[in-house]
């Protein structure tokens, strides 16, 4: 099996999401979006920061987030397909746990006499692009109780092509966005999944979005995360959806010529299940 090949069954490979927006530059682009505003903020002042950034026990993993070079402030963003009720009280766990890497990474003696220094401040944001129109702006958590009171507020954003106003093929979130767009449109006519996929690329690639990403991003890589929208779209429990995004997503490394044993493993899926999948694709 060739190199690239053997990277592709690495189980925490990067999403089409996190591969594009991991990178500063192209972050600012979904950060204005979020803002809605121009930024007083540039590539080198933010540093990726988040679940991913070193190996933990956790299985938990956020989407993406930067860190400010002067300790400021923690940008969360989680993308969604459909809004969860409780997405609130999710990024404040992440913004917990993020505090911690923090407090090891700048190594902080929480239990020294001297108070510790200001903690970074979270901006909690959640985009959107879902077929479903949103109905509020914004998701809160609140914990009252005795003397405690927490509250989180996260907006949602709309990320969808048509409600973009920089649509510029220099713009990382435009061309995501258009890429969405595109394959949504390719599955509502009707056309299957695999042909939507390599057409919607193409259009990126005529269109001049996201050069330098779609042309050499690993196909199967990209088309899970495609899998895993449509999964969330077409099925309303989440375990359901797990569970067909793996199945198919099997499936399309058996036609690529992947290890059943492999799969299983990268998967998390039995090796007989695998193997049933393989006697249906033949």
């Amino acid at each position: 099996m060739s190199e690239e090949k053997k990277n592709l069954l690495n189980p925490h490979k990067d999403t089409m999401f996190r591969g594009l927006f991991k990178t500063a530059e192209n972050f600012l682009h979904l950060l204005e979006r979020c803002r809605n505003r121009k930024l007083d903020l540039n590539a080198e002042d933010l540093v990726l920061f988040d679940l991913n950034t070193e190996y933990t026990s956790r299985k938990r993993r956020n989407d993406v987030s930067f860190i400010t070079r002067d300790n400021r402030l923690i940008i969360l963003v989680e993308h969604q397909s459909t809004i969860s009720a409780n997405i609130a009280f999710k990024l404040l766990l992440y913004y917990f746990e993020l505090i911690q890497l923090w407090v090891k990474q700048n190594k902080i003696d929480i239990h020294a006499r001297v108070a510790i220094p200001t903690l970074p401040m979270p901006e909690f944001y959640v985009v959107y692009n879902g077929k479903e129109k949103l109905k509020d702006n914004f998701s809160s958590f609140e914990l009252k109780h005795s003397n405690i009171n927490i509250s989180v507020q996260v907006a949602i954003i709309d990320i969808s092509f048509d409600s973009l106003k920089e649509t510029e093929a220099s713009n990382a979130l435009a061309g995501y966005s258009y890429f969405y767009k595109k394959f949504e449109e390719y599955t509502l006519q009707g056309i299957n999944r695999d042909n939507a996929f390599m057409k919607s690329r193409e259009d990126c690639i005529k269109a001049g979005y996201l050069k330098g990403f779609i042309e050499k991003e690993d196909l199967i890589v990209m088309y899970s995360d495609i899998l895993d929208y449509d999964a969330q779209l077409r099925s309303e429990g989440r375990e359901e959806g797990r569970e067909a995004l793996r199945g198919e997503t099997a499936i399309e490394m058996l036609k690529e010529g992947f290890d059943t044993e492999k799969i299983a493993k990268c998967l998390k899926m039995p090796v007989k299940k695998v193997e049933e999948l393989m006697a249906k694709v033949g």
